[in-house]
């Protein structure tokens, strides 16, 4: 009789243990986990591991959540901004972490000229990034703005989340960004042009006497990496010939600042030297291609028939108000 209490109880404890370990499994994991030595599912399971960035302990308890970003994701669509009393181009530039330039850019019709400020009440374009923000007319394409913009075109598809080919007409009055873009030179100040010096002077011309012959020639160039010069510019174009001057500054700074660098200079045309005059009241320079027998010289130059053409002139002596040439290092 003892014995069959006995068998009975434990007949009702072995019951309430299984019950009790029924309860306590996880009853959503998967019933198919394969048997083998290596299992995924069955390893994170029985002894935890991570999936994405979720930590995971035993039976899929979380002990890591997943990272909350902090980071103010990076917007890829320019802005309309109202400027406020006291504020200045350099200020919003500073603030927004983009350039005086990339502000002028995107907006060239009235920022073009490079001593206009902003004034309380004006209305901007202010675009994400350094670069261009602008309204797509009719019939450009990712294609045409790299190329007007200096940029790749794939960097316009990337920025702008565009899916079509980079030749494909875009819908008129689009806000585009071009990342990295640079657009036309600025209009400056008139400066006062140096007087030129008569025919016979030395350097020098006079208009019914030029000193030398316009041609449609000139070597054409690519940008060179490091070129920080005003694209369309003498000074520009120069710089691709030549691509490690170490200075910056106007086109007739470049002669004295050739000498501040220790590079010879002269006054005597020599093949790959760089002539500087006094053509414009900002200076001008050109590459010298070659020093012909009669004392002349020929020269290829960008911005001498206009802004971004090349052309090549031949020049005789005293035919341009020279300030001299620099020879760069190893081409002599």
């Amino acid at each position: 009789m003892a014995l069959g209490r006995y068998i009975t109880h434990a007949a009702v404890l072995l019951l309430v243990l299984a019950v009790s370990g029924y309860a306590s499994v996880n009853r959503h994991v998967d019933l198919n986990l394969r048997l083998g030595a290596v299992n995924a599912q069955g390893l994170v399971i029985g002894e935890g591991g991570e999936v994405g960035t979720v930590q995971l302990g035993r039976l899929s308890t979380i002990v890591k959540p997943v990272a909350i970003p902090t980071d103010v994701q990076q917007s890829h669509t320019p802005v309309m901004y109202e400027v406020k009393q006291g504020e200045t181009l350099k200020d919003i530039a500073s603030r927004n972490r983009i350039s005086v330039d990339a502000i002028r850019w995107s907006n060239f019709s009235t920022l073009k000229n490079a001593d206009r400020d902003v004034n309380k009440g004006d209305k901007i374009v202010l675009p994400p990034v350094d670069g261009v923000a602008v309204a797509v007319k009719d019939g450009e394409t990712p294609n045409s703005l790299a190329s007007t913009y200096h940029v790749d075109a794939q960097a316009v598809l990337d920025f702008n989340y565009i899916r079509t080919a980079a030749n494909v007409p875009m819908i008129p009055g689009t806000q585009i960004v071009v990342p990295g873009g640079r657009g036309p030179e600025f209009e400056k100040p008139a400066a006062p042009l140096r007087p030129s010096l008569s025919a016979g002077a030395s350097g020098g011309r006079t208009s019914s006497s030029p000193g030398y012959t316009v041609g449609n020639g000139g070597t054409a160039v690519t940008a060179a990496v490091g070129n920080r010069f005003a694209y369309g510019y003498c000074t520009w174009y120069v710089f691709n010939r030549v691509p490690y001057i170490p200075w910056l500054g106007n086109a007739w700074e470049w002669f004295g600042n050739a000498q501040s660098y220790g590079w010879p200079t002269g006054q005597s045309p020599r093949p790959g030297s760089i002539m500087v005059t006094w053509e414009s009241g900002w200076g001008h320079v050109a590459y010298v291609e070659s020093v012909n027998g009669d004392g002349s010289w020929t020269v290829s130059e960008m911005n001498f028939k206009g802004w971004n053409i090349v052309s090549g002139r031949t020049i005789k002596p005293g035919g341009v108000p020279l300030i001299g040439f620099v020879y760069p290092p190893g081409r002599h």
